[in-house]
């Protein structure tokens, strides 16, 4: 019986455990006080509250450079095991639209929190403050972004955000308020989640498996620095940023599921190496320790993997604990190795416009064949120079790019989906939630405009059978090509992006220019694409034989079904001509 429990309540133990840091697998023979305390947890009343607002001067004028953060009061009300509760506020412009074009639902000042606490009926303090190295007048792309996190030590002021929330009307927005003085902050969504409610039907493999129905008994606690090689299986707890270092290589057995508690990551140092092969029956999943039903984007910040492969520049990684990548070829040697793996939840924001993502690939030589990114805050997959061979790739429900080359990345793409979820299935999107998003090189690699940096080339991948759907979210489009990008792209399929280009180029200053081809492009009718492809063709009905219970938000009873339409059978093949993707991935949006 209690193999049964365990095994049903997996997840939520994984959560207990890491509030108290311990690795019960060392007790494996009485059970009793471990499940009594669990009973306990499981009993306990917890909500996740999402909310986006507006931070503004006193004034009303929309603060870019700013920072919000929750934390408990006098009376504590957030559960336990919750860190860093902040965001980064928004910067308009550094959206490829500006001005007038700019996305309509995106400002200056915007900020999304996401908490869980014990009452529905309770005060929070909420601070804000600004960096020390911008003002309201700096430009987005080349001050704010490059705004380091230590530097917002700027106080505004100090406020209480209180809660007091109608279950019956979780989405009303005077569920909850500010006051403050030093500042305004308003209010613009807020979304409700109750733990326990969790209505998913006929779940796949992998979900299983994400969900912890596939795992006995308590997780391996893994924090700090892994200096010698390793094999992983069963339950995973991540605390912490997470360091595999050089020389040393972490094997993953198939039907392992790593968790990541808020704010963790793991990193793969230069010279060490990751081999994460599972099987259509036993895939493997790096998730979020939130409880089911309260997982949501940048519950944790993901995979990064760094290689010996170049860049076009010598530059850091994004993360709280930067590593350096890049500069001239070194050893080319593989380092990341990946099949059948969910990657889901990650991408959380370290500094403005610096969030982790499910998997960012840094100078690497990477294999991954059927390989899923799932919901995450930032990008899918993003790689940032090196060399990869892909196939059989699925990014579904991101909030930013689902694919995003850089800095001379080059290679084969086979087999790429990329779908976005409505934006009511929860989660705040990025000002430009793209298909791709694919640049050649960084204004500062030194090639003089043109691809004759250290690598003397820019992005050129080979890309083959594409299919981008998207849910019409404000400033997206199927592809953003930019600063010398000069892959070649071959029977794409693109539909639902908001966006009037369904591709669009851009160069500007000393960036190179694009000179990206394309072949056999479907698109959709009343779009427009800045590269002449070479055979194409219009459509105005969703490109894939179903979206399954997507609108939804992966909870009802069908899966979605990939696979391109009769009418585009033949030239315009797609991401899918079978159902690669089937069983063992996952669709559930929280």
């Amino acid at each position: 019986m209690k193999k049964i429990i365990n095994k049903g309540l997996v997840l939520a133990l994984i959560a207990m455990m890491g509030l108290a840091s311990v690795d019960c697998q060392k007790k494996k023979d009485d059970n009793t006080l471990l499940l009594a305390a669990l009973a306990f947890l499981l009993n306990q009343p917890e909500y996740t509250i999402i909310l986006t607002g507006t931070l503004k001067t006193s004034g009303g004028s929309e603060i870019k450079d700013g920072k919000v953060v929750v934390e408990d009061g006098e009376n504590p009300i957030l559960s336990s095991g919750q860190t860093n509760l902040s965001d980064f506020t928004s910067c308009q412009t550094n959206s490829y639209a500006v001005g007038a074009a700019a996305p309509a639902n995106t400002v200056d000042g915007e900020f999304t929190l996401s908490f869980r606490t014990t009452t529905v009926n309770g005060a929070l303090k909420f601070s804000a403050s600004e960096s020390t190295g911008a003002d309201n007048t700096s430009n987005c792309s080349s001050v704010v972004a490059n705004l380091a996190a230590s530097t917002f030590t700027n106080s505004l002021g100090n406020g209480t955000l209180n809660l007091n929330i109608d279950l019956n009307d979780r989405t009303n927005t005077s569920n909850v308020s500010v006051t403050a003085s030093g500042f305004i902050a308003t209010i613009k969504a807020v979304k409700v989640f109750v733990k326990g409610e969790y209505p998913i039907v006929n779940p796949t493999i992998g979900e299983n498996l994400c969900d912890g129905r596939r795992l006995a008994g308590g997780p391996t606690i893994k924090s700090g620095s892994i200096s010698g090689s390793e094999t992983w299986s069963g339950g995973i707890l991540l605390q912490g940023t997470v360091f595999v270092e050089s020389g040393a290589t972490l094997t993953v057995s198939p039907g392992t599921a790593i968790f990541g508690q808020r704010g963790s990551s793991i990193f793969f140092k230069q010279g060490s190496k990751l081999i994460a092969n599972g099987t259509a029956a036993d895939p493997i999943c790096w998730s979020s320790a939130s409880a089911l039903g309260s997982r949501f984007p940048g519950d944790w910040g993901g995979i990064v993997v760094i290689g010996t492969s170049g860049a076009s520049r010598s530059s850091n990684t994004e993360g709280t604990t930067p590593q350096g990548y890049g500069g001239a070829l070194g050893s080319d040697v593989e380092n990341l190795n990946m099949s059948y793996n969910i990657v889901e939840f990650g991408g959380n924001e370290v500094a403005p416009g610096d969030e982790l993502n499910n998997l960012s690939i840094y100078s690497s030589k990477s294999v991954l064949n059927h390989v899923q990114v799932h919901r995450g805050l930032d990008d899918g997959v993003e790689a940032w120079g090196g060399s990869g061979t892909w196939s059989n790739m699925l990014a579904t429900g991101g909030l930013d790019d689902d694919f995003d080359l850089d800095e001379s990345f080059t290679g084969t793409l086979t087999n790429l989906i990329g779908h976005k979820y409505p934006s009511s299935c929860g989660g705040s999107f990025s000002t430009d939630p793209h298909g791709f998003e694919m640049d050649g090189i960084d204004s500062t690699s030194g090639g003089g405009g043109t691809c004759a940096g250290s690598l003397s080339r820019c992005t050129n991948p080979t890309i083959t059978n594409v299919t981008l759907v998207g849910a019409g979210i404000s400033g997206g489009q199927g592809m953003r090509l930019r600063e010398g990008f000069a892959g070649t792209i071959n029977k794409a399929i693109i539909y639902g992006f908001a966006d009037a280009a369904a591709v669009s180029t851009s160069t500007t200053g000393t960036f190179p220019a694009v000179t990206a081809t394309i072949s056999n492009l479907a698109y959709e009718t009343g779009k427009t694409t800045a590269i002449t492809p070479t055979g194409s063709t219009t459509i105005s009905a969703t490109p894939i034989s179903s979206v399954g219970s997507t609108t939804e938000c992966g909870f009802g009873e069908t899966k979605p079904d990939y696979r391109t339409i009769g009418s585009l059978s033949g030239t315009y093949v797609g991401g899918a001509t079978s159902e690669w993707y089937k069983d063992w991935t996952v669709y559930r949006a929280r």
